[in-house]
């Protein structure tokens, strides 16, 4: 077993989500103009991932996955999104 090479500081309580997590401005532009490496696989892997997404201790109808899905991070801005080739969510009916 190796040890990791870094650790995340702990704070006792833990952080707020709102403090310690990244929010959609801190995550790369969806730009489709902005360089970036091919894509060769940018159909299959949301295939793959929706076919193997089956988290064990979930019922699969509370199991939610999707592909190339607008998701809105900021009410006061409804324009502003992230499109991530593919996502999973546990615990929708």
């Amino acid at each position: 077993m190796t040890t990791p090479s870094f650790t995340i500081p702990q704070s006792d309580p833990p952080l707020s989500p709102r403090q310690s997590l990244p929010t959609m401005y801190d995550l790369p532009s969806d730009n489709p103009l902005e360089p970036g490496l091919p894509d060769e696989f940018h159909l299959l892997q949301p295939q793959l991932l929706l076919l193997t997404f089956q988290p064990p201790n979930w019922e699969p109808e509370l199991v939610f996955s999707a592909a190339d899905l607008n998701l809105y991070y900021d009410v006061r801005h409804p324009q502003w999104y992230k499109r991530p080739d593919w996502f999973g969510v546990v615990g929708v009916p």
